[in-house]
């Protein structure tokens, strides 16, 4: 099954409409798409009302595509740990990020507590922090542990080549699924997930992808 669960529009930083990202995900032939635009607190998230309207245009579409069409958010992780979404009513999945986490202690900290929250789908690009990151192996032990007891899946995010592949074994061993994505923000990069694709062959044997 071909999928790209993370995706953003114009509507956030990305720079093309949701039509559009649709009609690439369609010529490239994927089977499903999640559009996953920033929500509140990021410097371009849009509302969650504007969620849920991309969610009743992805509805309006969807009888003229063959792809699958989910439509969700990418909320973010504050410093706290707390996840900046009020409500995940009507939106088909929610993807978590910490954007700038100021070091590896603090992200850390953050996310421990982000996977916990039932309104939380799928932990996305962990260990990205402006392209560097010291991974600390205990908080990955007790990270893995808590989205397996939480049902939280993770992300193979092809933009960023994350996460580690030591981590995504310990993923696998623990039983957590896992999602695909390119963090496409133009229709250039829809479906470019050759890096996530190869790693779930190899590490996950093609077995325990997330589906909403």
């Amino acid at each position: 099954m071909k999928v790209d669960m993370h995706l953003h529009t114009s509507k956030s930083d990305g720079r093309d409409s949701l039509h559009n990202m649709v009609e690439a995900a369609e010529s490239k032939g994927l089977d499903l798409i999640a559009i996953t635009d920033h929500g509140p607190g990021h410097g371009s998230g849009i509302t969650e009302q504007q969620a849920l309207e991309t969610k009743k245009e992805a509805e309006r579409l969807q009888p003229n595509y063959r792809v699958k069409i989910l439509a969700g958010i990418e909320a973010e992780i504050l410093p706290t740990g707390e996840v900046l979404l009020e409500s995940r009513e009507g939106l088909d999945i929610v993807l978590a990020s910490f954007h700038g986490a100021p070091s590896e202690e603090v992200y850390y900290r953050a996310v421990l507590r982000a996977v916990t929250d039932p309104k939380v789908d799928v932990l996305a690009h962990h260990a990205w922090i402006s392209g560097r990151f010291a991974p600390i192996a205990q908080y990955d032990d007790d990270l893995v542990e808590l989205m397996a007891t939480h049902d939280v899946a993770i992300e193979l995010n092809s933009k960023h080549a994350l996460p580690s592949w030591d981590f995504l074994q310990k993923c696998k061993d623990r039983g957590v699924k896992y999602t695909i994505g390119s963090d496409a923000h133009k229709v250039a990069d829809v479906g470019s997930v050759a890096w996530a694709r190869n790693t779930a062959r190899h590490i996950f044997k093609d077995e325990g992808l997330f589906m909403p």
